[in-house]
Order: structure tokens, then C-alpha cells, then sequence
């Protein structure tokens, strides 16, 4: 499969004509993912040329072939996970479990236009639901791991505006860290019975008293397989010299 690439021109003048183009293009022989590339002709000095902006997101794979790109500017995707990491998080033994999940960010700004963006979790229910989970920036996949020393950090500016005619995709990773440990709670019972004994022939006996006690513990239970599915949401958005969108 040949891979194409957008083409575009400056327009000759002062003044470049206010419209938006959309272009699609396959990124990739290995998946033969469409990529959705936009440039965006902005009316103003040629200072600010033409420029093509790439947002996707996914599980870890080669740029430009991720499970979702942005068709438009300033648009959200969602990262899904959940029911494929319950069981490991869930844990075999009393102290539960811990699972990293990783996630790729591709992003291209070119001309002087700036990306940045944000993510949010959405996490309710289910064995996540009753963990706690921090979102890392990692310096690549196999950084992603439950004992990963990242800073934690929900932003990132990939792309400044200072000018840039690149082709070549930027790849960030992020890692969700979740660590599932169990509520658990000692019960104790204690039972006191005091008899007094009637022995025919004999004065009155004593009273006798008997006391036991037993303990059990409680564990937190709950069905990995039964699992809903939690989001990661990245929402971008780019900006020019002076703070234009």
C-alpha cells in the first residue's frame, strides 16, 4: 500500500483566503487506518501559513495508525477500558491487585499553530470503581508500569506556536495506574452460658459458667467479569500567536 500525503499551496499576495479543508489520507501499510488530516487557510499576513493539525488516540501502535482521529478542530476522543483489566486488578490473594494501562497520543501542528489538551477519567462502578487510579506521563510504553515513577499530570502542550512545517507525527504515552485494594473487617463473637447442675441425692450444686469465643474476617468481593466500561477523554485545542484558536 503507498502511503499519499495532504498537499496544499500559500497562496501568492498578502492575503490568504478564509477556508477549511478537509483531508483524508491512508497513514500506514500496517493496519491501513485512515487518518483524517484538516488545514486550516487562515486570512492574514504569510507569516501564518497553511498548516495541517493531526490529533488521534489509542492503545500503542505505529504513528498514524491509532484506533481514532479527530476529524475536526478542537473535537474529544475516549480511550475505553475496563472489563480486559478487572481480573488482574481484582487480584488472586486478600491484598487485591494492580494494573497499568497505556495509551497513545499522536499530534502534529504545523505553520504557528499551537495543540494542546487535557484528560479526564470517567470511572464508576466495578472493580475500578473501588480502586484508586492516578494518570501518568510516561516517556514511552514499556515506562507504563504499576511501580512507574512519572509525574502524575492530566495536560500537555505537544505543539507551541512557534513555526513548524514537520510531517512527522509526535507520540506521547500516558499510563493509567490502578491499584485495587480489598476492604476487609474482624468480626468477634463471644457466647457466655451459666447453668446451675441438679444431682438428685446431693446439697445444691454451684453454679457452673462456660464462655467461647470466635473471630472471622470479612473480605470486600466483587465480579471482574461483570465490569463496566471507564473512559479516559482527551479533549484538545490549538491557538496562534496572540491566543487565536
Amino acid at each position: 500500500m503507498t502511503t499519499t500525503r495532504p498537499s496544499w499551496h500559500r497562496t501568492t499576495g498578502w492575503l490568504l483566503t478564509a477556508a477549511v479543508v478537509l483531508v483524508a489520507v491512508l497513514a500506514g501499510a500496517q493496519a491501513g487506518t485512515t487518518l483524517a488530516l484538516w488545514r486550516d487557510r487562515e486570512t492574514g499576513t504569510l507569516a501564518m501559513p497553511v498548516g495541517v493539525t493531526v490529533f488521534g488516540v489509542g492503545a500503542p501502535a505505529a504513528a498514524g495508525s491509532l484506533a481514532k482521529y479527530a476529524t475536526a478542530d478542537g473535537q474529544s476522543l475516549t480511550f475505553e477500558f475496563g472489563p480486559a483489566q478487572a481480573a488482574a486488578l481484582y487480584g488472586t490473594t486478600a491484598a487485591g491487585g494492580a494494573v497499568a494501562v497505556p495509551v497513545q497520543v499522536d499530534s502534529l501542528a504545523q505553520g504557528h499553530r499551537g495543540l494542546s489538551y487535557t484528560v479526564s477519567t470517567s470511572i464508576s462502578g466495578g472493580v475500578f470503581g473501588a480502586s484508586r487510579s492516578t494518570l501518568y506521563k510516561v516517556g514511552s510504553p514499556q515506562a507504563c508500569t504499576t511501580s512507574t515513577t512519572a509525574t502524575a499530570t492530566t495536560t500537555s502542550t505537544p505543539w507551541t506556536t512557534a513555526y513548524t512545517d514537520t510531517t512527522t507525527l509526535m507520540s506521547e504515552y500516558w499510563c493509567l495506574v490502578a491499584r485495587f485494594v480489598p476492604v476487609t473487617g474482624t468480626h468477634t463473637n463471644t457466647a457466655t452460658v451459666t447453668g446451675t447442675p441438679v444431682i438428685p441425692g446431693l446439697p445444691a450444686q454451684p453454679s457452673l459458667t462456660a464462655t467461647d469465643t470466635w473471630t472471622s474476617t470479612a473480605r470486600q468481593t466483587l465480579d471482574p467479569a461483570a465490569e463496566p466500561t471507564h473512559r479516559l477523554t482527551f479533549t484538545f485545542s490549538t491557538t496562534r500567536p496572540g491566543g487565536a484558536g
